[in-house]
């Protein structure tokens, strides 16, 4: 009945965007003046309602079907063999004048042949995905100001990304302030996240908040930018979260950090990220790290254009003994799969990851992406914590911090404009980490997804 609704509910909001389409259509037939308004041609003539709706109604819509089969009982959520994920989201923006720009966007996604109740991350019927109101310079220089429910990545996306990998990509019910201009760009956001629910209407997580300024200075480096920057996380209520010495409590994260980014002669290009974090964590002391360091070169630059690479991510754990101090690094609403891995196994909290790679044009609408990693736990005496920060694996008595390694790779095939094919795979090789703790087989995870936008 469930599904049956939720079905229904999918039927009603494309008919909407059908009748508004075929409103527009219809209206636009009507104007005596086609490919254009009656006040195009005659200034002091009212403009028609057709033409009235041409120029400042859009829509928007996307299809995805993604087929997944997991191999690896200890690191699959489902039994299943195989399994499909769809996501289709219609939207419709309305920008009456060049400042001022209103945008809703519904969403359905769902899991199809999992044998287990799908979590929200893959399954939630129709829903609001995106709804805000925007106002200031739309494009370019100055200054804009957008508030309600929308989709947004900062800087790198490690710590506040919403992503596309995910069947139900997260959003934030947020105000965003940016100032852009052509030595640097401001920006500062205040909300909270939404928590996804399969019930009832997604709203944003109770007592949970995040705040955000980012700079991104342009011109400090020839070919490059320096992006600092500073967030805050607050999880209010006296049970919040736990402290190492059993205490309920809130949690005041503070995080302090900064981005390089540029190219250099000889197509060499470069990143890094530091961030420390602060703050409290009910009685304990929040002292956290987490850096990111690495680099590339595009071989050259015609036919194929092979470029290699390689970086190094490392984030702090947290050793469990009672000492005040609440080490384990918090990676917030950071985007870490693919980032990571692909299989979803690995995040940016107590690891070490070594990667190496190349990503290549062999087809001019076909790209190629392989990378080895390699992992290890930067903390003994923590755990492997997977792509949505919760710990996966623990061993109070392994001697050995290599979880494993693997392969990830991607196949990207443009068929046109709107249409595209990826093929991936990623695994997860057991390391003695992983065999000390007991688990008897790694992960793979082949997938295959075709998205059209409409």
């Amino acid at each position: 009945m469930k599904q049956l609704c939720g079905a229904a509910r999918t039927g009603l909001a494309i008919a909407i965007f059908a009748m508004g389409g075929m409103a527009q259509t219809t209206a636009a037939q009507n104007d005596p003046q086609p490919g254009g308004s009656n006040a195009a041609a005659n200034p002091q003539a009212p403009e028609s309602i057709g033409s009235f709706f041409k120029r400042t109604v859009t829509f928007t819509g996307q299809e995805r079907l993604r087929v997944e089969s997991t191999r690896g009982s200890y690191f699959s959520a489902t039994t299943a063999d195989a399994y499909a994920l769809t996501r289709t989201r219609l939207g419709m923006g309305f920008e009456p004048v060049s400042w001022l720009r209103v945008y809703g966007e519904a969403a359905d996604d769902r899991a199809y042949f999992y044998k287990t109740t799908p979590p929200s991350t893959i399954n939630d019927p129709f829903d609001l995905r995106q709804g805000y109101i925007e106002a200031g310079a739309l494009e370019g220089n100055g200054v804009r100001v957008r508030v309600g429910r929308q989709d947004v990545t900062v800087g790198s996306g490690r710590l506040v990304a919403v992503g596309d990998w995910s069947n139900d990509a997260k959003t934030f019910d947020i105000a965003r302030g940016t100032i852009t201009s052509g030595f640097a760009n401001v920006e500062v956001l205040a909300g909270s996240p939404v928590l996804l629910d399969t019930t009832r209407f997604d709203r944003h997580k109770p007592g949970e908040h995040f705040y955000v300024a980012y700079s991104t200075l342009k011109k400090l480096l020839p070919g490059g930018s320096l992006e600092p920057y500073f967030m805050a996380k607050t999880q209010d209520g006296t049970d919040a979260v736990k402290s190492k010495d059993g205490h309920l409590g809130n949690a005041d994260t503070l995080y302090a950090g900064a981005r390089l980014i540029g190219k250099l002669p000889w197509r060499f290009d470069y990143n890094a990220e530091g961030v420390r974090e602060a703050g409290n964590y009910s009685n304990d002391v929040v002292n956290a790290w987490g850096y990111v360091a690495g680099g590339g070169w595009t071989v050259s630059d015609a036919d194929w254009m092979p470029h290699v690479s390689s970086d190094f991510v490392w984030a702090s754990g947290d050793d469990g003994k009672k000492d005040g101090f609440h080490e384990a690094f918090d990676c917030m609403y950071g985007l870490n799969q693919p980032l990571n891995s692909m299989t979803g196994q690995v995040s940016w909290k107590n690891i070490q990851d070594w990667r190496a790679g190349m990503d290549f044009l062999p087809m001019r609408k076909l790209k190629i992406k392989i990378d080895f990693r390699d992992y290890w736990l930067a903390t003994l005496a923590d755990g492997l914590y997977n792509s949505s920060g919760t710990r996966t694996v623990f061993d109070a008595k392994a001697t050995s911090k290599h979880v494993g390694e693997g392969v990830d790779s991607q196949f990207i095939w443009t068929l046109n404009v709107k249409t595209t094919v990826v093929l991936g795979f990623g695994n997860l090789v057991r390391g003695q980490y992983l065999k000390e703790a007991g688990k008897t087989t790694g992960f793979v995870y082949p997938s295959i997804s075709i998205r059209r936008d409409l």
